[in-house]
């Protein structure tokens, strides 16, 4: 704090120029004492933690003695008394703020995944747990064990960073009660820059939403042709599309009335809303933006908070969404989230487990960063529909990873794409977080006209309806929602 250094300052001079005279003048000691004693006061009744500011109130106070050392050095005794005094109390203010630094390095908090064996209790290991200053609670507490073993058995542990790795070395070793442990790592969103482009209206289609002008990508995917047969066509059901990632904004003009009631209703970060709109936003309904959700009348959309409002996010809180999104009969789950791990946590694994055995499509975006997606998660996971992005030129975007290498690769459009703002309004993102989505709405459709399609039966008709693109060998075949729809109207 500056007005604390200067009030040090200028009563370490004072009482300096008392020092330097035989005579003391009360004015300098008296001035030179109160504004040191105000310095420390305001130091020690800042903001902040405590030590930190003991610590600097020391430092600040060595400094000042230094000074007064410097001004009386004349005076062989007293300097060195003031120079003994003041590099003490710098020391001392020192190594105090270092402690601190330590304690707090130390104290902060990490999580450890834990999964026991299905005979097993948490009290088996509770002591060993306490021991490290851990803090339990079931990660997954909305499956039970007739459900699903694994899930169900997974514990999330609270405790400090330095006590992971010895508890979990001894967790290992307990092989009778512990199935598996797993770090937590934190995944973020990552999205290449938009670029602006010149925006041209279609002549003559069939959408009356007063931006369907602004996206090409409907036009690349034949979504208009789509619509001309979706007018005429009625679903068996609407199709329950899942968005898993920071919630969406249920009362966006443009979704509002294809929300589902679900927990990720709120909106504070914009990805998910933006994402819901490339999947279902109300198409022909004179607003906004157009999707595959011709009037609304194929696809409800569910919004699950994954991540939080700073777009951050873990493989259990993942995991939590894709298994509540299962839960609540979700048709698609579209995940627009995810990063690079060396090793898939397996929570992960077991909730795309949990979900397809539920009967869900699980799709995924492959990724930003140019590179495989073979350690991109969770599209790298058995099952899942991985999605690559494609440009405006029809071609590989540069910023797409590659999805070749897994076994379920797919693409769609995905660099200025034009969806959904919180709060109302409309925004142009790219990535593949947004090809995802346009994935899953046109998946979500295919089960609104056939309920009975398996997940392996949607995806053979993506791929075997899709166009070939350039860079289709590196991220599969772009989506043809047009085909796509005639494929199922027509069996």
């Amino acid at each position: 704090m500056f007005l604390t250094a200067a009030l040090t300052v200028g009563g370490s001079v004072l009482l300096g120029l008392a020092a330097r005279k035989d005579d003391k003048n009360p004015f300098f000691v008296l001035g030179g004492l109160a504004l040191l004693g105000i310095a420390v006061f305001m130091r020690l009744t800042g903001t902040g933690p405590l030590l930190d500011s003991v610590g600097f109130a020391a430092a600040e106070l060595g400094a000042g003695l230094l000074i007064i050392a410097g001004m009386v050095a004349g005076k062989k005794e007293q300097a060195r008394s003031f120079f003994m005094l003041g590099m003490g109390s710098m020391v001392l203010g020192v190594v105090i703020i270092l402690l601190r630094g330590s304690m707090f390095s130390s104290s902060e908090q990490v999580t450890l995944l834990v999964e026991l064996g299905p005979d097993d209790s948490y009290e088996e290991i509770a002591a060993v747990v306490e021991a490290h200053q851990g803090v339990a609670e079931r990660a997954f507490p909305m499956v039970d064990l007739a459900e699903d073993e694994d899930l169900a058995q997974v514990y999330l542990i609270r405790l400090p960073k330095d006590c992971r790795e010895a508890l979990r070395k001894i967790l290992d070793l307990d092989t009778e009660n512990v199935d598996h442990t797993e770090l937590n790592p934190t995944f973020s969103l990552d999205l290449p820059a938009t670029e602006p482009i010149e925006e041209m209206l279609p002549l003559d289609v069939l959408e009356n939403d007063p931006l369907v002008g602004s996206q090409w990508a409907l036009e690349a995917i034949r979504g208009h042709e789509a619509h001309a047969l979706l007018q005429d066509a009625e679903p068996v059901r609407k199709a329950v599309v899942a968005i898993v990632d920071t919630g969406v904004d249920a009362s966006h003009e443009d979704v509002s009335s294809v929300f589902g009631e679900s927990p990720g209703s709120r909106d504070r970060h914009g990805h998910g809303s933006h994402c819901a709109g490339i999947a279902g936003a109300t198409t022909n309904n004179g607003l906004g933006v157009a999707s595959l959700n011709w009037e609304g009348r194929f696809v409800t959309i569910l919004g699950f908070s994954a991540l939080g409002d700073n777009g951050l996010g873990t493989a259990e809180s993942t995991a939590e969404g894709i298994i509540s999104a299962a839960e609540a009969g979700a048709d698609v789950i579209s995940l627009s989230l995810g990063g690079q791990s060396p090793i898939t946590p397996k929570v992960m694994v077991d909730a795309v487990k949990f979900a397809r055995k539920r009967g869900a499509v699980v799709i995924a975006a492959a990724g930003n960063s140019n590179i495989d997606a073979k350690k991109s998660v969770p599209s790298n996971i058995e099952g899942v529909i991985a999605v690559g992005a494609v440009n405006e030129r029809l071609a590989k975007a540069p910023f797409s990873n590659t999805n070749s290498s897994l076994s379920r690769p797919i693409s769609a459009p995905g660099t200025n794409i034009l969806s959904l703002r919180p709060g109302g309004g409309y925004v142009k993102l790219s990535g593949t977080s947004m090809a995802t989505p346009m994935v899953s709405g046109l998946a979500g459709v295919l089960r609104a006209l056939n309920p009975e399609l398996t997940a392996d039966e949607v995806y053979g008709i993506l791929k075997d309806s899709g166009r070939s693109v350039a860079g289709s060998g590196t991220v599969g075949t772009m989506i043809d929602a047009e085909q796509a729809v005639r494929s199922v109207l027509d069996a």
